[in-house]
């Protein structure tokens, strides 16, 4: 069996999907699988096609039914498929829905938010990463709040140290801004930060072991996006043992646990962090619980599940 692997963005760029692609074409090939990534249909022959995205990967998917009649589709879909571009009525969204042969989504919560047409034909697969050398090794001075992932509006990335530029009294704060700045309005932002709070620092796009590193060193990661299919950067701070700090959305919830406490309502993270620098709050505690949570979201599961998928396909 060939697999195609296509992602809607260029593999060489430092994005979450490229990250995904490459594990998943790894994975396969460690299962006998003859696998490949790329940039949208390569036209290369394959029997499967694995496209991330149902809005984005459509023309893949389309081209691909197109040219490969008898090929089948599977449509991986992420969080701003399953909070955005389907809820927002994306035609094309939805005809690659229909296209696909199977749908993978994250987490058991996500089928309930497609048409009621697809559900049979979708599963879960939880994401894994790469194997994490890296351990959690925080500096004591100063307390570091990382905020890790590629600037843009659904992530909210300034939404940390906004909240810590209300408190001049946290001295020995500071936040480490990790990631690309994808237009030119966060990139204004984040170099007017820069100038007005010293305690703010951007890093910029750097490569992952980089990034592992910086993000180890911190005593702490907040995820504070809007809408989340289950962010790398999450997960990566979990395998390493760094506490989360995250927006209580359903893509935060599915990786973390419902029962997890490090979470904040819409407006609430303030009060959040006003805990945690008061030691009102246990970070120890936080990392013992991921610690436990993070075998969910294991390498082997996750190869194990897309191998049964490909077989159910043959």
């Amino acid at each position: 069996m060939k697999v195609c692997v296509a992602s809607p963005y260029p593999l060489s760029e430092l994005k979450g999907n490229s990250v995904t692609t490459d594990r998943i074409v790894m994975m396969l090939k460690e299962g006998g699988v003859e696998a490949r990534g790329s940039h949208g249909n390569d036209d290369d022959p394959a029997d499967v096609l694995i496209s991330l995205h149902a809005v984005k990967g459509a023309p893949a998917i389309f081209d691909f039914k197109k040219k490969t009649p008898k090929g089948k589709v599977i449509t991986l879909l992420t969080g701003t498929d399953i909070y955005q571009g389907l809820p927002e009525g994306s035609q094309i969204g939805h005809d690659a829905l229909q296209a696909a042969d199977r749908i993978v989504v994250p987490q058991e919560a996500a089928i309930l938010r497609l048409p009621e047409e697809v559900r049979e034909k979708t599963v879960v697969i939880r994401s894994s990463l790469d194997p994490i050398s890296i351990k959690a090794s925080p500096s004591q001075s100063p307390f570091v709040i990382s905020v890790v992932g590629h600037l843009r509006p659904v992530k909210r990335p300034f939404l940390t140290i906004e909240t810590v530029a209300q408190h001049p009294e946290w001295c020995d704060v500071e936040v480490w801004q990790i990631g690309q700045a994808l237009d030119e309005e966060s990139r204004k932002t984040m170099e007017d930060w820069a100038q007005k709070d010293e305690r703010y620092r951007w890093f910029g796009g750097v490569p992952r072991e980089d990034s592992l590193a910086l993000c180890a060193k911190s005593s702490l990661t907040i995820n504070s996006s809007t809408l989340e299919g289950g962010a790398n950067a999450v997960l990566e701070a979990m395998t390493m043992g760094v506490p989360v700090l995250a927006s209580r959305i359903e893509g935060n919830v599915g990786l973390l646990g419902d029962d997890y406490p490090g979470y904040f309502q819409e407006g609430e993270m303030g009060e959040a962090l006003h805990s945690i620098m008061d030691q009102r709050v246990d970070l120890e505690e936080w990392s013992r619980l991921l610690d436990h949570r993070v075998l969910l979201f294991s390498r082997e599961r996750e190869s194990n599940s897309w191998l049964e998928l490909l077989t159910e396909l043959k």
